[in-house]
């Protein structure tokens, strides 16, 4: 409950700004990589964003730029079983492995500070930096096991967001973007979370976090 009053009182911050400065509205949309911080064997798993953004600018250099994006995030985790089990009563012989990927929906706002200059008459470089909150929707965790003889088990879907992982996550994000004849952009992003998305069961004293880099492709109007 507290997470919704959060994301509905900026929601309402960034209305009231319509109206003052100089304001445009874009849409955007991407590819990014991501991983939790500190998993072991933890690989960059692929996924998207897309979702609509504000610049008000103050001036002609100075300038808020928040957003309000679905990106996808989690992992991929593969290694080798070394005999025993991973779960209780289940057993695997030597010389198995796994595949696992973990894959998050978030709803999320970023909200940055930014700082735009003229490259040439056509175009912009903007800078930004500042901080996301974000609230878990769904997603699905797939897990299979690969054998010597080259067999498999059957695929196990469940829910990304079980007990273990929190949907609430806020943190640290900056990026890049050029903007061409103030109608069309690309940019760059790189997000650092600093809420713990993930609680261990084996190593309660370790932060697992999600850490996400990004391409968007954009139009304002």
């Amino acid at each position: 409950m507290k997470e919704k009053k959060i994301f509905t009182v900026a929601i309402l911050l960034l209305s009231a700004l319509y109206g003052y400065g100089q304001v445009s509205w874009n849409v955007k949309a991407g590819m990014n990589v991501s991983k939790i911080t500190n998993h072991e064997a933890n690989d960059m798993k692929p996924g998207y964003q897309f979702g609509v953004g504000m610049d008000y600018f103050l001036n002609d250099h100075w300038g808020i730029q928040p957003s309000l994006m679905i990106i996808s995030k989690g992992l991929k985790n593969n290694g080798e079983i070394y005999g025993g089990s991973m779960e209780e009563y289940i057993y695997y012989p030597p010389n198995a492995f796994f595949n696992q990927t973990i894959n998050k929906i978030y709803v999320e706002m970023p909200v940055m500070l930014a700082y735009r200059m003229n490259v040439s008459h056509a175009m912009k470089l903007v800078l930004n930096g500042g901080g996301y909150i974000s609230y878990g929707i769904g997603g699905k965790e797939k897990f299979y096991t690969t054998f010597e003889d080259g067999s498999t088990t059957e695929t196990t879907t469940a829910s990304s967001f079980t007990e273990r992982m929190n949907k609430f996550d806020f943190g640290l994000g900056c990026g890049t973007a050029l903007e061409y004849k103030n109608r069309y952009t690309i940019s760059l992003f790189a997000e650092w979370g600093i809420k713990r998305a993930e609680k261990s069961v084996y190593h309660s004293n370790v932060k697992f976090s999600n850490q996400t880099y990004g391409l968007n492709v954009g139009y304002k109007f």
